[in-house]
């Protein structure tokens, strides 16, 4: 497989009401008012593609809020998320931009809708025919601002038994990398993965508060596979 890079950031500080501002929710459609809603377009746009934050007041825990947006390849996406209950909660997928939140239900109590620091690159897909061992290259420019993780997922989104498209992408289930070097780091590392996994992925787990920190990643997995 050819090397592949991705770059996770730089991401801008998180907010949480820069989707909605705080205020109580009906059942259906949100109303969306944050500083990344644009009232022309009728549509909230992330600097990157990162996680979306509910952050409620009182218990939500019995409705669901259904994000629909686009993600990193600007294709379709939604994904349903468990209320909190006076804390916060997040969508495991991301979003490039937000087009419409609904609720099942009404708020207990006031709930805003903004980012966090978790975020993840888009999947690189391995060569499962190809050898079992994939050099990782990280680069953080010397920054320790910005906290990531390997992640490792054997799920296929492309397979129809579990899901196809982007239905697939957010039912994916991802592990941490077995190798401790390449697990919360906050510095460039160079380690090899072995194993092949159908895909790999960057997650940031903290963005931190510097708005330049960014990681950038080169995976090379080794071999060719042969004709």
């Amino acid at each position: 497989m050819r090397s592949v890079y991705v770059t996770c950031g730089p991401y801008t500080a998180p907010s949480a009401t820069n989707i909605r501002t705080a205020t109580s929710i009906a059942t259906g459609t949100v109303t969306l008012n944050g500083s990344l809603y644009s009232s022309t377009t009728g549509i909230a746009t992330l600097d990157k593609p990162r996680r979306v934050l509910f952050t409620s007041a009182g218990n939500d825990s019995g409705i669901t809020f259904t994000v629909t947006g686009t993600d990193w390849n600007n294709m379709p996406v939604s994904e349903v998320v468990t209320g909190a209950n006076a804390t916060t909660t997040y969508t495991v997928y991301d979003f490039k931009t937000v087009t419409s939140v609904v609720s099942s239900g009404a708020s207990a109590g006031t709930v805003s809708i903004g980012t966090n620091g978790v975020a993840s690159s888009r999947p690189v897909f391995l060569d499962t025919y190809a050898d079992s061992s994939t050099y990782i290259q990280t680069d953080t420019g010397g920054s320790s601002a910005i906290t990531y993780t390997i992640q490792l997922s054997g799920d296929n989104p492309n397979n129809a038994q579990i899901g196809i498209g982007t239905d697939g992408y957010v039912n994916a289930r991802w592990i941490n990398s077995g190798t401790a070097a390449l697990v919360s780091a906050t510095s460039s590392q160079n380690a090899n993965q072995s194993g092949v996994s159908t895909m790999i992925r960057v997650l940031i787990s903290n963005a931190g508060s510097n708005t330049s920190a960014a990681v950038q990643t080169n995976f090379n997995q080794s071999g060719m596979v042969a004709l």
